[in-house]
Order: C-alpha cells, then structure tokens, then sequence
C-alpha cells in the first residue's frame, strides 16, 4: 500500500534521515519508537509530504508521489497535485492543532466542507458520528479551551478521519498527556486498529505497541536498526542501542 525506498533528509547541517526502506500494508498497525533526535517525528511528515524528502521515494499504491517528470528532469509536483495523496494519509499530532474559535464539531466539518466540497449538512452528520466514535458526542459545542487535552486530541483524531483516510500518521499524540487522559486516546486508536484501519504510529508507549501493533521499526540516529514483530523484538533486542532504549522507555 505504501512503500518508502531509501528517503533522505537534510535539516540545516544535520543528517535527519539517512536511507529509511519499509513498506506498510493495508490494514497494518505500524510503530516507529526510537530515542528523541532519532529522525521519527521527521519520517512521518515525510510520508505525508509535509516535508519533501532530499532523495528516495514514497511509493502510494504503486505510484511515485512528491516528483513529477518535466522534459529530462525530476522536478516536486504541485502543491494543488498532492491534495488527493494528503486526503488519503491524514496526520494526528502532538499538538493537537485545533482551531481555537470553532467548536468540536466546526473543527471537524471544516476541511470536509472546504477542501473536499462536501455538502454542510452531510459533513456534520458524518462529524457527529465520528464524535460518537471518539465518545465525544457530549462535547460537540464545546471549544478547544474548554475541552481537556485527551478530549482534544480526540477531536483531533475525528477530524483526520472526516477526511476518510486510507492511513492515519500518528506523532506521539499521547506524549503531552497525564496518564488517566493517554488512556482515552489509546482507547480510540485500539478500537481503530481493531476495525482494520492502517496506522502508523510514532510511539513511546510500549504497552500500546507491543499488544496493537503488527510491526514495530526501531530507529537511532536516522537509520532503521531493527524491524519485527515487537513481542520479539522488543524481548529479544539484537542491537544494543535497542536495548537501552527498552531499559530506557520500560513502563
């Protein structure tokens, strides 16, 4: 479904990513863990092209994404060419992102509405279904001030989905949260897993991604160390910048 072949990325003077290859299938939960600093946060804006990578592919149903061919030359496609992909892997992040002066359900209906034309009406009855997914219905009129942060980052969560995804990229959606608010968020991302939604995940929830994900990549220093099913991997570390990051993140 989406395939990723030796992505480089330049920050500045440092080597963000250095020759990251995986592929990700459908319906597949996929957990990136690796210590801050290790490219994780900047990997997943690349896959959704928020940031262009410096070399390597993304490959989107078999399809190149991000370039496009003019004469003999490899040039970045169009901001307005990429629309479709963005539609298609919607992004979660840390901080949440809401508009401040629209409720719930506005933030929600917003880009359906503007971006994708969709009919008012139709987005709001999808809004206030996907509020009921993330147990929010309660919340619908109220506004990002007057929510908690796991409710807004639920909201966050069915915001991305009223786009209908194929992918959802999360960024450590849970890493500015207590741990009563984490489990709200998990709660929702499990039961998305469970419905056969594909995911991607940047992580330092190891209990999350040792019973949800399918697959775990372990990154240091912008290469991928180790990749595996994480009841294996993270047991049985081969590298040992793995396992001092197990010691490390250990909950």
């Amino acid at each position: 479904m989406l395939e990723v072949a030796g992505i480089e990325k330049q920050l500045g003077s440092q080597h963000v990513l250095r020759g990251i290859d995986f592929s990700v299938s459908r319906g597949e939960v996929l957990a990136i863990i690796g210590a801050s600093g290790s490219g994780k946060s900047t990997l997943l804006r690349c896959l959704n092209l928020l940031i262009r990578p410096d070399d390597g592919a993304i490959i989107w149903k078999g399809k190149e994404v991000g370039w496009r061919t003019v004469g003999d030359k490899r040039i970045p496609a169009r901001e307005k060419d990429l629309l479709s992909f963005r539609t298609e892997i919607s992004m979660v992040f840390q901080s949440y992102n809401l508009f401040p002066h629209m409720s719930a359900i506005q933030n929600i209906v917003e880009a359906p509405v503007r971006v994708l034309k969709r009919n008012p009406a139709e987005a709001r009855d999808v809004a206030e279904k996907l509020l009921e997914k993330v147990r929010l219905s309660h919340r619908a009129d109220a506004y990002p001030h007057e929510m908690s942060g796991g409710e807004q980052q639920r909201v966050a969560i069915a915001r991305a989905l009223a786009m209908k995804p194929e992918v959802l990229l999360f960024d450590e959606v849970t890493s500015a949260l207590d741990p009563e608010l984490k489990g709200e968020v998990l709660g929702v991302m499990r039961d998305l897993a469970s419905e056969g939604m594909t995911m991607i995940s940047v992580s330092h929830e190891m209990g999350f991604v040792r019973n949800v994900a399918d697959r775990v990549i372990f990154m240091h220093k912008g290469k991928v160390r180790e990749v595996g099913d994480p009841k294996i991997i993270l047991e049985n570390p081969q590298t040992a910048e793995l396992r001092s990051f197990v010691e490390t993140v250990a909950d």
